[in-house]
């Protein structure tokens, strides 16, 4: 056995390859989401609650996720990644498993909470796993691009799913959707115990809880051009989000069956996985960064501006997947500038700190968010649009962060 660099590296370090490969078939089994499509009429119809409610359900997950993202990403540096995906992937289970009992919104609030703690484990825990499996190899660089496929291959599944979930909510329940999605979290949690703990750091661990938390929250205050992209990044994701949860309103404003919201989620899925290889490559080749950026940016925030003032469900359908394809895989752009500026050994902690910062924000104006998309829906796509175009105006990113 050799050490070198505070790594324990093994006699046959391709057996860790394999992790890249399983990650592969784990995050498609994920991707089998037999809800998604249906989703809106799960919470209204058979659920009984309001956009309103929807939100504020959405608002205490975000909360939720804001509480346990530095804890989660502690437990992952402090137990291991591999464990912290295997509780992860339990939590899931429970949640689906509870949201599927009886319409009870004290029921929907427990399994929020499960869902809460599992995205808040494993968010920052898939980066950092994959980032210390590629670090054997010394292929670092290539994080993206293996990002990028594991995406792909979630979108793949999802868009397959997305009409199976229809048609399960047609022929059987909507209830049954989210029965199935149980079903299909166990499968991933079983999936997580044939990975393999890549070496990030010595047998023994030496840090106490306290400080890894700690270390978390001072690489972040020390290090400006880490928080100029993690609020960049943030921000303007968090507002290109919106869409995930009003496009189902807005499609059925015009009498959109469930089929076709399947169908429809299908090719906003297919439209991401594209934009999620286009991306890196296209990255690779351009010099000034920052004008690429700004040029998506701006793109974004007209699409939604243009959304607000349309009538017609075609060109509506069309905005959508534009915003879908350079909104939602915008992400990549900042992966290998924010990982180059963590020093510290408690990758998923940092990150973990990254994406608590969008679940606060998100936290507090899901319920601002509810009471204008009960009032008018289209304002809230002008709303999102304008600020999209505000915030990439004053953007500090420069090309040499990204």
């Amino acid at each position: 056995m050799e050490v070198t660099n505070n790594l324990v590296l093994e006699e046959k370090p391709k057996n860790y390859k394999l992790n890249i490969y399983k990650s592969y078939i784990l995050y498609f089994i994920l991707g089998i989401h037999t809800v998604r499509a249906v989703y809106y009429a799960f919470s209204t119809v058979w659920g009984g609650l309001t956009f309103f409610g929807i939100m504020i359900l959405q608002s205490y997950f975000m909360f939720m996720i804001f509480i346990f993202e530095i804890p989660s990403g502690a437990i992952a540096d402090y137990l291991g990644r591999k464990k912290a995906l295997s509780l992860a992937g339990i939590t899931l289970v429970l949640a689906a498993t509870f949201y599927s009992i009886y319409p009870s919104i004290f029921l929907f609030f427990i399994a929020e909470t499960f869902w809460a703690f599992s995205l808040a484990l494993s968010s920052g825990t898939q980066e950092a796993f994959l980032y210390s499996t590629l670090k054997v190899y010394g292929e670092e660089k290539e994080l993206s691009k293996i990002l990028g496929r594991v995406q792909t291959l979630n979108l793949v599944a999802l868009t397959l799913s997305a009409p199976l979930g229809a048609i399960i909510a047609d022929v059987f329940s909507l209830q049954s959707t989210m029965n199935c999605l149980a079903v299909v979290y166990f499968a991933a949690f079983l999936m997580t115990f044939t990975l393999k703990e890549p070496p990030y750091r010595n047998e023994r661990y030496s840090k106490s809880y306290v400080s890894t938390l700690k270390e978390g929250f001072k690489e972040l205050k020390k290090n400006k051009v880490l928080r100029i992209l993690c609020f960049d990044r943030v921000f303007i994701g968090v507002l290109i989000f919106f869409l995930f949860w009003t496009y189902q309103p807005f499609l059925l404003s015009f009498n959109t069956t469930y089929f076709w919201i399947g169908i429809i989620t299908s090719l906003m899925n297919i439209m991401n996985a594209a934009f999620m290889n286009i991306y890196p490559k296209l990255f690779k080749h351009v010099k000034k960064k920052i004008l690429l950026l700004v040029i998506i940016d701006i793109i974004n925030g007209i699409a939604f501006i243009l959304l607000g003032f349309t009538m017609n469900q075609i060109l509506g359908t069309i905005l959508i997947l534009i915003i879908v394809g350079f909104g939602y895989p915008r992400f990549l752009i900042y992966v290998n500038g924010i990982n180059n500026q963590i020093e510290s050994d408690d990758r998923a902690t940092v990150l973990s700190t990254i994406n608590m910062i969008g679940s606060l924000i998100m936290a507090i104006i899901y319920p601002f968010v509810g009471l204008i998309v009960m009032w008018n829906l289209y304002a809230v796509f002008i709303i999102i649009g304008i600020l999209i175009l505000i915030l990439t105006l004053f953007t500090r990113v420069k090309s040499e962060y990204l």
